[in-house]
Formats: structure tokens, sequence, C-alpha cells
């Protein structure tokens, strides 16, 4: 169905900044975080939509009285809960995003299917809530409902009634009895109004035999009399629109933001927990596999392949972390970004930011027990070193699942694409096959593999400088000398000096700003799947 016409409110026509600032919509299904009570929920909702001018104490004003008309006083210091953390009811969720949006005072408010999923006690009682704010005046109410109970219908005020598109009735919800008694459709006396209407309407079908569809002709004078009506589109220009919602400048909506995430991050603390305890048996692992190689012959073909292992494990974790998060909490900055709540760069920033400094302490944990266990080079500089490069590992890999997982939108490809593209990194990171064996036509792809710079990288700070012996049974038969006395003789075998430690350096700098900056493009400009929009242009009346 395609409809043509002009769109105004009050009279007036108006944009998107326009109608984000004197409209609010709640969706169907519940988006929220469920970590944080509905105070905290409210609060931080609050910091994000009211204008920077209101004052904490301003703040809490409007929380407690959008919480008060809500009647979610008494649940306000509740978890809003998740799966795994029992919270707040299903009808109390569809309450707390109602007052979400209450918070900015709107002057329209918009709601899809507000009572699915709610019994019908739950419901009524929503609704009754709707029509009290209603009829105080802060807001006009707009919902789509299907199949509403007989007394939720009652409350409603006017009513459209839509067949595959198709206007059939449009006016007071009252009326509509008498229209369709007038084609020969009367509702019974103990019949659901609502459930009347839909059964006539509805085609018959095998799943549906009721003898009471509408006949073409019934449907024909339906559509006539209702389908198409005259709109005076300067109705309401006396009233102009109330459009003074304040938006919060950049630096504070990063600001908020981050502290928003680090405190959704510091209530994970199972998953802190697990991370941790995962970080320290890994390393332990690790570290008693290889515990203090020595300076020995041996030594040297245990150096390399443990430092290849480091670098691919560090970037694993950490990718699948992202990958496994990403994708729902992507969901819920498009719902707010749609709300006008904040910009998408302050979100990423600030997101990014957050996750950055929690999850940095994890590699750098790992990376001191496994220096010292295994016994590299005991040089500060080279402790340093190492722990740095390592920390960069981490950053690639979780900025490469950043990239994946804000482009495929859903988890499973998410996990499926990136799980390629570090089988690749790993490939090619210089350790199964050294710069010096590999083919030129492969050297694109080297090219682009993180772990191949963080291999070399580590493998230059602890090869440099290193003395290497032999013991007695090591020493070669004929002339009796040491094959290798020094970590120099390997870098020139495997050919690891194409490129200097800074040179890693700035080359995985560059592309971890790289492929942020291409997660940040998509977070911004990949969208959900939308159904077709109803395009208004001028010139036609509705």
């Amino acid at each position: 169905v395609v409809a043509t016409g002009e769109l105004r409110l009050n009279g007036t026509e108006y944009n998107r900044g326009i109608l984000k600032a004197c409209a609010a919509y709640v969706m169907q299904d519940d988006l929220l975080n469920g970590t944080f009570t509905v105070r905290e929920t409210l609060d931080f909702t609050a910091r994000l939509k009211l204008p920077p001018s209101y004052t904490p104490a301003r703040r809490q004003e409007s929380i407690d009285e959008v919480s008060g008309k809500m009647g979610l006083t008494h649940i306000l210091n509740v978890i809003v809960g998740d799966p795994l953390h029992k919270g707040i009811s299903g009808g109390e969720r569809k309450r707390l995003c109602v007052a979400m949006e209450l918070l900015t005072k709107p002057a329209l408010l918009f709601l899809d299917e507000p009572t699915s999923g709610l019994d019908s006690v739950t419901a009524l009682s929503l609704v009754r809530s709707l029509r009290a704010l209603s009829d105080s005046g802060a807001c006009t109410i707009v919902c789509t409902i299907h199949q509403p109970q007989a007394k939720i219908f009652a409350l409603f005020d006017n009513l459209f009634l839509l067949k595959a598109g198709v206007i059939m009735y449009q006016g007071p919800a009252g009326g509509a009895l008498a229209a369709f008694a007038e084609v020969g459709y009367p509702c019974p006396d103990s019949e659901n109004p609502a459930n009347h209407f839909l059964d006539v309407i509805t085609p018959p079908s095998e799943l549906n035999s009721n003898n009471v569809s509408i006949s073409a002709e019934a449907e024909a004078k339906l559509i006539e009399r209702f389908g198409i009506v005259e709109v005076d589109l300067r109705a309401g220009i006396s009233r102009p629109l109330r459009s003074t919602r304040v938006f919060l400048p950049w630096t504070q909506q990063t600001y908020v933001l981050f502290v928003r995430s680090m405190h959704e991050l510091l209530r994970r603390r199972d998953m802190m927990a697990t991370q941790l305890c995962q970080t320290l048996a890994m390393a332990l692992v690790v570290g008693m596999l290889f515990y203090q190689i020595g300076d020995t012959q041996t030594s040297i073909e245990m150096r390399m392949p443990v430092l290849c292992f480091i670098t691919n494990n560090q970037g694993m974790f950490g990718a699948m972390m992202i990958v496994n998060s990403f994708p729902a909490e992507r969901m819920l900055s498009l719902r707010e970004r749609a709300s006008g709540s904040y910009n998408a760069s302050a979100y990423f920033l600030a997101k990014t930011t957050a996750e950055t400094i929690m999850t940095a302490v994890y590699p750098i944990i790992f990376a001191v027990i496994v220096y010292l266990l295994i016994g590299f080079q005991l040089v500060a500089s080279k402790l340093f070193l190492f722990v740095w490069f390592v920390l960069l590992a981490h950053l690639a890999a979780t900025s490469l699942a950043l990239a994946v997982s804000s482009i495929a939108r859903i988890t499973d490809y998410a996990v499926i694409i990136v799980s390629l593209l570090l089988e690749i990194s790993r490939l090619f990171g210089g350790f199964y096959l050294s710069p010096k064996q590999l083919p030129k036509y492969f050297s694109f792809i080297d090219a682009v593999s993180y772990v191949k710079y963080v291999y070399t990288a580590i493998g230059l700070n602890e090869l440099d400088g290193l003395k290497l012996v032999c013991t007695p049974s090591e020493l070669d038969p004929i002339d009796g000398s040491c094959p290798v006395t020094s970590g120099q003789q390997t870098i020139d075998k495997l050919g690891l000096n194409y490129i200097s430690i800074g040179g890693c350096f700035g080359v995985l700098l560059i592309y971890i700003v790289f492929v942020r900056a291409i997660a940040y493009l998509g977070l911004r400009y990949v969208k959900n799947d939308r159904p077709p929009r109803l395009s208004a242009q001028p010139g036609m009346k509705k």
C-alpha cells in the first residue's frame, strides 16, 4: 500500500527533528539493561534526555513524578532483571518503558501493542494508567493494539480499524458498533466488540471458518465511508507545536554514557570473576608447561612456539567476548539513538573506552605471569614491551570483532566471520611460515595480519640480546662448537628483522584505529531491516 499526501502536526509541517522533540515512542519488545535497578534506569535516561540545565534535585523530581504516574514507586530499588537474574514483572517492565519516555513530557506518545505478552489483569491496569495520563492532558496517546478485552476497548476514545493496510473504520470507538450494524453485522450483546470486528473483517480460511466474514458489498461500503476522509490540514494551527526539548552537548553525552558503561561492567561481577579465573588458569598452565625454559639450545625450539601461542590466545579470548555481547547492546543503542537520546559517536567512544579500561587488566595479568614463569629475559624494559604488545594483540582482536559485529548484526554470523578472520590472521602470523618463506602472491594478506606484527615484535624483544649456551650433549660433534650462541642468529634465520619493534607498534596502532573506524561506521549507518515506509508528497489530500 502506497499512501501519498501531506503530513502535519497541529496544522504545520514538521521534520524528524521536530517530531523527536515533541513525541516519544514505546516499542513492543522491552529492551532494558537487566543489571540496573528501576531507579538507575530512570536516572540514566533522565541524565541523557533532560536539559543540561537541570540540577540533580530537579532530575529526581522528574523521576519521582513519572514513577508515581506509572505505579513504579514501590519497585524503584529492584533490579530490572534478565534471564539469569529475577527482576521486575513483564507489566512493570512495560510501565518502566513508558515512564522513561514520559521524562521529557512529550506532547505525543506512541505505543506499539503495549499489552502484548501481558495477562489480562496486568494489561488492563497498564491501559488504565495510560487513560489516566491522557485524561490529565499531559499528552495525546496513540497505540496499536490487537484484540483487546472489552474493558480495555471501552477505554479508547478513537479507533482506526485496518484490514491489509486499508482503513475499514476511523472515528469514535463507540461509533464502530453502529457502523458495522448499519452494513448488516451487529455485535451480539455478549460479544467483545474488538473480537467481533476482527471476526468480521478477517477473510475465511481453513483455520478460520466462521460464518460472519464481511461480504464484498459491505466491505466496500465501509471503505467508501471511512477509508477516505477529508481532513482540515490547518486544524490545530492555533496551538503551535511544543518542541522545547534541549539535547545534551556531545561531551556531556559521552561522559554520561561512559559512566553508565562503567556502572554496567562493574555490575557484572560474575563475568569479571569468570574472566579473572580464566586468565589465571591459562597463565598458570602455559607458564608451568614452559616453566623456566633456560638458555640452552633446546630453549630455542620452545621460545617461538610459546610466543605464537600467547599472541593467538589473547586475541581469541578478547574477540569472542565482544562478538557474543555486542549485538544485543547494539539493538538497545539503535533504539536509544532513534529517540534522540545521544549521537552514535558519543556512544561508540564511551562504550569502547569503558570496555578497554575494564578488560585491559586481564591480558596484563596474563602477560606478567607467563613472562616470569617461562623465564624470558629478566629485564624491566623487555617485560614492559612484552606486556604492551600482548595488550595490543587483545585490542587488535577486539577491534576486529567489534567491526564485524557492527556490520553482521546477528551473533551467529559474526561468530563465523570473526573465527574465519582470526584463523587467517594466525596462519599468516609469521610462525607457520616465516617472512622469508611466504609466497609473494600472499603478501597482501600477510600485511594485514595483526598476529604477524605482535609475534614479530615480542620475538624481536625476546631474541635481541639473548645469549645462549650449550650443554655437553648439544656441542657440535665435529668441531665441538656451540651451534647457536645468540638470539640474533634466530632473528636472521627467520627473517624477523624486516621490521623494527617501533614499526610493529606503528602498524598495530594504525590497524586498531582503522578497524575501529569501520566499526563506528557500521554502528552509525548499518541499521536493522525495516518495513517499507509510507511516502508523503505535497499536493494531495488524505
